[in-house]
């Protein structure tokens, strides 16, 4: 009888956690050389992930200053670096801020301002998103069926548009007849970075999400629809593919370097 009475022990409950599926694309487009550089760390180590988060960079050299693609690997080894250090009990967005002007601080010290790159960085950590950006690349987010771009342009026809607005002009024509558009206003190489673009507090990620980190040869050719329909694929290596195959399509005469990241997220 008392076999029949003996309480079974409670199975316990395993949390859930969210897993991270990543993939990358690069082309050189029509150019001589590639320029863009791109990185993760811990990508395939989840017990890493757990301890220290999953980190993705992007940095686009800029072709008009010396030896971009120089620059944006130093930029990138600069923030692997600066990752490496992380305290993942601290402040997370000071720290994420505290590489740029590291980073900027050495580019600066070895190319003498004479390089510049762009760059674009998320880290993952315990189901929430950190970010920052300096120039013109992307971070895109799909949720839901809904594309968000997440961070903004650093460029001279973002200046003019904002300058707009604070005038009370909402024309959404501003400044695109301005040859000196696309110059970028803030990168990483000048003597003192002027804007940085960041989050202040975590996004709380959701199983379903993507996000893309891209070059602006990604993000300044294919329209939102056209990149909602490739980050909607079932694999971050399927969206990769349609992205290339979409860049390619266009078959552009003066096709810039396409870097892109893509990160879906999934329990």
């Amino acid at each position: 009888m008392g076999l029949f009475n003996r309480r079974k022990k409670p199975v316990p409950v395993r949390e859930r956690r969210l897993s991270y599926q990543v993939a990358n694309l690069q082309g050189r487009g029509t150019r001589e050389r590639q320029e863009d550089s791109f990185a993760f760390a811990n990508a395939l180590d989840v017990t890493e992930i757990l301890r220290k988060g999953l980190l993705a960079v992007v940095a686009d050299g800029m072709g008009g200053l010396k030896d971009g693609r120089e620059v944006s690997q130093a930029c990138v080894a600069q923030v692997l670096s600066a990752f490496s250090d992380l305290d993942p009990e601290g402040d997370l967005a000071e720290q994420l801020r505290t590489w740029v002007d590291q980073a900027n601080g050495a580019l600066y010290d070895r190319f003498q301002g004479e390089g510049g790159t762009t760059l674009v960085t998320c880290l993952f950590l315990r189901e929430q998103l950190w970010w920052l950006s300096v120039g013109d690349s992307y971070l895109y987010l799909l949720r839901e069926g809904g594309l968000c771009r997440l961070n903004r342009d650093h460029n001279h026809l973002e200046r003019l548009r904002l300058e707009a607005v604070r005038e009370g002009r909402l024309d959404p024509e501003t400044g695109l007849d301005d040859p000196d558009g696309p110059r970028l206003s803030s990168f990483l190489g000048m003597e003192e970075v002027e804007l940085v673009d960041r989050s202040l507090r975590p996004l709380p990620l959701m199983g379903g999400d993507t996000l893309l980190l891209c070059s602006d040869g990604v993000g300044g050719v294919l329209r939102e629809s056209a990149l909602r329909t490739c980050l909607e694929a079932p694999t971050a290596a399927e969206a990769c593919a349609r992205l290339e195959r979409d860049i390619q399509a266009q078959a552009r005469r003066n096709q810039d370097n396409y870097t892109a990241l893509v990160i879906k997220c999934g329990y």
